[in-house]
């Protein structure tokens, strides 16, 4: 199969459009109705669905969209190699952030690495932490900055501690709460719980919270896996409350009416680390960044 074909048929079911695919690929939309024929003979049976709205794809051709897009992604690795050589990077670095990390403390840190970039690339891919581990392994990333005590058992990858944080129950700036000294748990009873298990790296945060503080029969309202920003949004403006860690937060809490609630009992300390593969451990490039970013943490009192 002549890769430039699933390339294109990559662009037309992402676009649900002949017409539109053409445009994008500055190309003639008979061209690309031939490079459909020629798939299909190939294959033997359909691989699109033409409806009111557009093409979509059938099984088949799903599974070789899937291949054409993976083709248009390491051909724009590939452009993106030969700029960066032309503009005198030696390398690259692939980062992968947790949506906490990236909502709270990293966009700083980034900030300082474009004003005073390095000699090499940097792409970032921010995801929730469980994913980031898959990319390591499956060689698609070179560092993340996750919490380092996801999935103990794991053996295959390098991690190395960067700083404690504490974990603490956040509520809504107006929350009467927010201002109550020495708080017991029963006051937290008839509050709605928010979860950010998937975002913050440790999917049982919020049970295990809720039974370290003998509220064991709560449950939680909302789950949210996506940006945690819209948490702090939830609970600025409703009578509820997420556990959430304490110091990343810190920095960020002028711009968000949300507090920590100063409860009788304390909670679990997190500890944040930078996972590496054993292949990428030694490179110039991690070694580098990792000492920037250390730098970066000691100045904001993490180290």
């Amino acid at each position: 199969m002549n890769p430039k074909y699933l390339a294109q048929l990559a662009t037309i079911v992402e676009l649900g459009s002949v017409t539109k695919a053409a445009q994008k690929l500055n190309t003639t939309q008979p061209t690309l109705s031939r490079t459909i024929k020629l798939i299909e003979d190939r294959v033997g049976a359909p691989v699109l669905r033409r409806g009111r709205h557009g093409v979509t794809a059938t099984e088949i051709g799903f599974r070789l969209a899937e291949s054409g897009r993976e083709i248009l992604r390491r051909s724009q690795q590939a452009e993106t190699a030969i700029r960066e050589w032309k503009d005198g990077q030696v390398g690259e670095i692939r980062i992968g952030v947790g949506p906490m990390l990236a909502a709270t403390l990293m966009g700083n840190f980034f900030s300082r690495m474009v004003l005073a970039p390095p000699n090499y690339g940097i792409k970032i891919v921010c995801e929730y932490a469980a994913r980031l581990v898959e990319r390591l392994h499956q060689g698609q990333l070179d560092v993340a900055i996750i919490p380092y005590d996801l999935n103990r058992g794991e053996d295959q990858l390098v991690r190395e501690k960067l700083f404690q944080d504490q974990l603490a129950v956040f509520v809504g700036g107006n929350d009467p709460l927010a201002n109550e000294k020495n708080v017991v748990p029963q006051r937290l009873l008839h509050h709605k719980w928010i979860s950010v298990g998937e975002i913050s790296g440790l999917f049982d945060i919020t049970r295990d919270t809720l039974n370290h503080l003998g509220l064991s029969d709560v449950m939680p309202t909302l789950e949210n896996t996506g940006d945690v920003t819209m948490t702090f949004r939830i609970l600025e403006s409703t009578r509820s409350c997420s556990v959430l860690p304490s110091r990343i937060l810190g920095g960020i809490q002028p711009r968000y009416n949300i507090a920590p609630v100063d409860l009788n009992v304390d909670l679990l300390a997190r500890n944040f680390g930078l996972w590496t593969t054993s292949s990428s451990r030694d490179l110039l490039e991690t070694i580098d960044f990792s000492h920037r970013l250390n730098i970066y943490l000691a100045e904001k009192g993490l180290k």
